[in-house]
């Protein structure tokens, strides 16, 4: 009689240790799946940061290029450490004489590319910055001659590009010289990733012209004025438009 109550006890004690075991079996593999869940979003986040990144270096670097544009910089090909000449027709666009070269859904002309005057709703929001082919977009080195690789990996999978809106800001003099809203969009390594950027730039006025070693001669617009109005020559301001497609999308209907 005691030894089948024996064995009854044994097989009891064996099936509670292999149920325990079984459980802390799948303790560990719910961890072990916890913790490779973590290490692959940890990976994909990082990997879409680098994307974003590289997106927005492009975008300011095609904000860059056109500065350089409007000011007509003889050095704009600094990026690759070349200077590059002056294409005299489009430096006349940014000069008060040239003005007339913005046109309403932004200009398409070897001179005039890419210059928009204000609208409502904004050309930067009604044109598809993001597409390849559009007609009204300043590839990435158009008139400066900047190069910038472009490709797979660390390298964004398409050449930024811009525009370029002649505005007037609410009480700014015509002695202030001239105010233009640049929008660009740059690409990550894959193109569906893409940062948009604007800024706004001052170029002061041509200097007033006068006799040789006379006190205006020389002299720009950044001559004294009062601090009300000061404002410093080149980029007053920059952004990021993380809901440019929204943004499109909506002006689009």
């Amino acid at each position: 009689m005691t030894a089948p109550a024996s064995w009854g006890r044994r097989r009891r004690q064996r099936g509670a240790a292999l149920l325990c075991a079984l459980l802390l079996m799948l303790a560990t593999m719910l961890v072990g799946v916890a913790i490779a869940r973590a290490a692959f979003a940890a990976i994909a986040s990082a990997g879409a940061e680098r994307e974003r990144g590289l997106a927005r270096e492009a975008a300011e670097a095609a904000l860059r290029d056109a500065e350089h544009d409007i000011a007509a910089d003889s050095a704009a090909g600094s990026a690759t450490g070349t200077a590059t000449g002056i294409d005299a027709a489009r430096a006349a666009q940014f000069t008060p004489a040239g003005a007339s070269g913005f046109v309403d859904g932004c200009g398409r002309g070897d001179a005039n590319l890419g210059l928009c005057l204000p609208a409502s709703p904004p050309a930067w929001q009604v044109l598809d910055l993001a597409d390849a082919d559009s007609p009204a977009l300043v590839p990435y080195g158009q008139y400066t001659g900047a190069r910038l690789a472009t490709g797979k990996g660390l390298l964004p999978a398409r050449a930024p590009a811009y525009l370029i809106e002649q505005i007037a800001p609410p009480g700014a003099a015509a002695s202030l010289g001239s105010f233009y809203r640049i929008t660009a969009i740059g690409f990550g390594g894959r193109a569906t990733v893409r940062v948009v950027l604007q800024s706004v730039y001052r170029k002061p006025p041509a200097p007033a012209p006068g006799p040789p070693g006379s006190p205006g001669a020389g002299a720009g617009s950044d001559a004294p004025m009062p601090p009300s109005v000061q404002l410093p020559a080149g980029r007053i301001g920059w952004r990021e438009i993380a809901n440019w497609p929204q943004l499109h999308a909506e002006a689009a209907r």
